[in-house]
This record gives structure tokens, sequence and C-alpha cells, in this order.
């Protein structure tokens, strides 16, 4: 279905990124401008310099720029202001969808979303960050798996850091509309957003409201089913009617060397569908649902000293639901739940020891969480309830050994080597104990040229769910029979499967990074992963012969071979293989008048002064 959109965004009081530069260079005495660097020297006294004869070695050390992440792993790609403007996007979630092809890793069991960092460090959730508008952003640094590391991560994630700009203040309303080409249905989204950065902290809140309407089978070319006694297309909806109200608040504040952050974020969901008219009535037959959600979270990042800094964060998550659905026998169906997830995260980070090749960087992470989810349903006469609860606890560490350094001039002609190891126990309360080890190297034999290799070998368990969900069976389920080519009416049994047991994942990762000339922003990465799974859990699948040769227990047959029972409960498979060939260029060059290209140049400057 084709929609036309349109949209009204008003910025009632901002400060440009350009103004903002001006401002932090004014008041950012360290970052030097381009102008300041490159002043003409003072004349030379006659037959001599300036200083006489001797001249005194210099030596320049350069430092990373402000809010990198800290470790040896360099990002991929680095998008600047001009970058991120290019995008056109509305706020930093929109962003994020953008860049989900570069963000995207293929290593690990959790879809592939990415690490978010604000500034180098942890935050609580993405609730934290997802309001904020691309104006405020300074810059962001997308970094390999291996950077996760550092953090208290596993290494199958890869790390989006957000650096935000010292200063900006900016109130939007933007209006949203769309509808289809065809008629029917349309849609409006109104958003209120404020934000205030500054050196102290930020305030950022946001309100939103989106709403759809339905989309009735009459409004397309829907040929009522013959079946029907009279055709009730207009009481028939393809998309429900549906609402959002969307309240998300953030504040941060400096305490001394500690950044404090807390968030708070409340969702309600309408959604109203008409599922056609009952023998006998007029008035048709609806489904209606409601969603309410409450997230809560707060982050306290602060340093030990000058090299070991420290991270707290805590969630709870709160959803309770709840479906009504009217059936033609003049009874209403039911399903409602609650769930709650709760956690609470630890890490320290920083050099141990002191090599001639460099630090020897640690990070050790202790987390908890706890999930639990109550639920009771009637559907067709049969009452169900379930009750599910997990209780984890973990503890992971990392460790970087330096062995060559071109800078230190150890071992140069090697160029920069470092190697890695880390670990985690996790312990659960309805499964055991699971444990992941891992290893890798980071090798850059000359500038521009950097090659990763990594290995990690984890347990993963059974989610709560799949162990300890209700066992229903439902009688009168039609399936086609592949064995004796037919169809039949069979009773599946659904349900959670208490004897599933753990899978084991192991990954290898080869990266390499290149980018040939270091003042030209060009680069070619290229990634290789192979993942093999022993023991993967998965739903069980469609009843073909060969499911059914495979899984014999999974299938009951009458005395004449009929088919009359499936378990379709979660299973173990034996094992499975993924490949993985990932490349790419990344190239960005101004296309811009001289003022525009000035301004991009001061942006430069003070995100990397050096």
């Amino acid at each position: 279905m084709r929609q036309a959109a349109w949209m009204t965004a008003v910025l009632m009081t901002t400060v440009s990124p350009v103004a903002m530069a001006a401002d932090q260079t004014g008041s950012s005495a360290p970052s030097a401008t381009p102008q300041q660097a490159e002043q003409e020297p003072e004349p030379s006294a006659p037959g001599g310099s300036a200083m006489g004869d001797d001249v005194e070695e210099v030596v320049i050390t350069g430092s990373a720029p402000r809010g990198s992440v800290p470790g040896d792993v360099k990002p991929e790609l680095v998008l600047n202001p001009a970058d991120i403007r290019a995008y056109g996007v509305g706020s930093l979630a929109e962003l994020l969808t953008e860049l989900e092809p570069q963000t995207r890793s293929g290593r690990g069991r959790g879809g592939g979303a990415p690490v978010l960092l604000l500034s180098g460090r942890r935050i609580s959730g993405f609730g934290e960050i997802r309001d904020i508008p691309p104006e405020a952003i300074e810059r962001i640094d997308i970094l390999p798996e291996e950077a996760a590391l550092k953090l208290g991560y596993r290494a199958d994630q890869r790390v989006v850091n957000i650096v935000l700009r010292r200063r900006f203040r900016s109130f939007t309303v933007e209006l949203d509309g769309s509808a289809a080409t065809g008629g029917g249905t349309a849609g409006q989204d109104v958003e209120l957003s404020m934000l205030r950065l500054n050196p102290n902290g930020r305030i950022n809140l946001d309100l939103e409201y989106e709403r759809d309407s339905t989309l009735l089978e009459s409004e397309r070319d829907i040929i009522p089913d013959a079946a029907f006694p009279r055709p009730d297309t207009q009481f028939r909806s393809l998309r429900p009617e549906t609402q959002n109200l969307t309240m998300n608040g953030v504040f941060s504040r400096n305490i001394g060397k500690t950044v404090a952050t807390a968030n708070l974020r409340m969702e309600q969901n309408w959604s109203d569908s008409l599922l056609g008219l009952p023998t006998g009535r007029t008035d048709p037959l609806e489904r209606s649902s409601e969603t309410n959600t409450l997230q809560g979270g707060v982050s306290f990042n602060g340093d030990i000293s000058t090299k070991w800094r420290w991270s707290l964060t805590g969630n709870w998550d709160r959803i309770e639901s709840r479906t009504l659905t009217d059936r033609d026998t003049g009874l209403t169906d039911w399903a409602q739940s609650v769930s709650n997830v709760g956690s609470i995260d630890g890490l320290v980070n920083g050099p141990l020891a002191d090599l001639p090749a460099g630090a020897i960087n640690t990070s050790l992470r202790l987390s908890g969480r706890t999930s639990d989810l109550d639920a009771q349903s009637r559907r067709a006469g049969q009452y169900v309830a379930t009750d599910i609860g997990r209780t984890s606890g973990s503890a992971r560490a990392n460790l970087d050994l330096p062995i060559a350094s071109r800078n230190k001039d150890v071992l140069s002609p090697i160029g920069n080597l470092s190697l890695n190891a880390n670990a985690e126990v996790e312990q659960l309360s309805d499964f055991g104990t699971l444990f992941t080890y891992g290893y890798g190297a980071n090798w850059s034999p000359v500038d521009g040229l950097r090659m990763l290799a990594s290995f990690t070998e984890e347990e993963g368990a059974p989610s709560a769910q799949q162990l300890g969900n209700p066992v229903l069976d439902t009688p009168n389920v039609r399936v086609f029979d592949f064995v004796r080519g037919e169809s039949v009416d069979i009773t599946r049994r659904d349900g959670g499967n208490p004897g599933l047991s753990a899978d084991n994942r192991s990954v290898m990762k080869l990266g390499l990074n290149y980018q040939p000339v270091q003042k030209i922003d060009l680069s070619f990465n290229v990634d290789y992963t192979k993942s093999i799974v022993r023991d993967p859990i998965a739903s069980f699948p469609t009843a073909t012969a060969e499911i059914e040769a495979a899984f014999p227990d999974r299938f009951v047959r009458d005395g004449s071979g009929r088919l009359i029972r499936i378990d379709n409960r979660p299973v173990n498979f034996a094992r499975s293989e993924r490949e993985q060939i990932r490349w790419g260029i990344n190239f960005s060059a101004p296309i811009a008048s001289p003022l525009a290209l000035a301004a991009r140049e001061i942006d430069r400057a003070i995100i990397d002064p050096d």
C-alpha cells in the first residue's frame, strides 16, 4: 500500500552547529583552531635562528579525541556533524536506523544490535539518548565487536559511541502526516522536544502522540467469501486503528567527578480491529488491546583516578497488556499479562601495570538480572495461567596485553600488536551455570592497516519461556500430512520443554581495515565470520516427512497410519553452521561552499584538536 507523507517541523529556539563550534572554540583553551596551530614564525635573527644555533628537540604527543572509547581498537567509521546532517533525520533513533547496515553484527545471538555509549561511557538504556536531535551530536564513532570487551560486554556486538556538543539548546515541534494513495486510511504524528546541554549536564524532555486510522476490506478490492450469508467487508479491518502516546524524560548532572543520569519513559498503546458480523446480529465483532509500559533507568559514571574508571547502571521495566476479542458465540476471549524486568550492572576498568610496549588494561564487570511474567488468558472457554521467573548473575573479566609498539620502539619492525583474553561465568536460577571464554589479537603492521582476529566459545541457555511455558493441547488444528499427502485435523501440543539443553557456540572472526591515505576520508573494510552452533534451540519446524523422520517421537498416528497428534514444543537440533563475508568502502568528501568548508574545519578542530 503506497502512502503519501507530509511533514512540518518548527524549530522554535536553537543554537546552530556552526555557532556552537565558535562558542566551544572560544571556551576551550586547549582546543586550538587551525589558525592557531599554523602561526607564522617570528623573523630570525641575522646569522642564525631566533633561539640561537642550538635547537632543542621537541616531542609532540597526541591525545585521543574527546569522548573516545578507551583501548587500542580504533573506529572503523567516524561521522562528523556534516556527515550526520547529510542523513536528513530528526532524532538519534532515526539516525541509528539509517546506520543499521554499518552497526549490525553477524556474530551474536541477540539480533546484532550494537552497544551504545555516550562520550565513551556506558548508559542505562536506549531511552537516555533516543530523542537527541542530530544537531546536538558532535561525532559518532562506529567500532568493531572487539571494542565491546573493553566495556565488559561480549565480543558479539559492534559499538556505537555518540559524542555530544558541550553546549546546545533547542525546542522543536514536529508534525507528520501520511495518507494512502488509494484512500481509506491516514496517519498523524505530533512531537514536542526540548534539549539543553552544558558542561554541567543535560535535560531532555519529549512528548509524542501518533494515530493511524482503520483500513477496511471494503476500501480495497477484497472479494467476500461466498460461504458467508451476507457480505461484511465493511465490518472487517485490514489494518487496525492504533494510537500511541509516549513521554520520555532524561536528567543528567555532574556531581564532582561523577556523572549521574536518570531516565523515565512512559508509553501507552491502543489498538482496535473489526472482525466481521456475527450471525443474527448487526454489531461487528471487535478486538481491542491496550499496552502500558513504564521504564526507568539510572547510571553513574566516574573516575577512580586519572586512569581508572567505574560505572554503575540500573534498570526496571514493567509492561502491562490486556486484549479482548469478541466471539460469534457471544462470549469474549481475553488475555492479560504483567511483565517485570530489573537489572543492575557494575564495571571497573583501567591499567593494571605498565610494560615496555604499553599498559596492561583490564575490565571487570558484575551484573544481576531478574525477570517475571504473570499471564492469564481464556480462549474458546479454556483458561490458561502462566507464572515464569528467572534470576541470573554473571561476572566477566577482560585483559589486554601489549606486545609491540612503533611509538615506544618495542619490536617496532612488527608494528603495533596486542593480545586479548576474556572469560565469563553466569548462573541461572532455573538452568545452572554457563561459561564463556575468548581470545584475540589486534595487529597494525603499518600505519593505515589494521587486522583483527578473535575466537569465542560460548554456552547459551534456553529462555525462561522455552523452558517453563504451560503445556497446552489444542484440538482440531488443520495441517497437511506430507507422508500421506492429505489434510487432517490433529491435536497440537504447544508450550515449554524442560528437557532442552544449552547450546554451544564457536565463533571465529578475521577483520581488516585499510585507509590508504591519511588525509582522505577513504577506508576499506573486510570481515570474515564463521559460527558453529552445537545443539541449537529453535521452534519446531513445519511437519514435513524429513522432520518426522528426524523426530519420530513428536508425531503420533493411529492404527490406520492417520496423523492425529504433533508435539510442537521447541527442540534442540544437532548442529548449525554459518559463514559470512562482509565488506565495504567508506568514502566522504565535502561538496559545499567555502563558508561551509570553513565551518567543517572548525568542527574538525573541536573534535580532534591534535
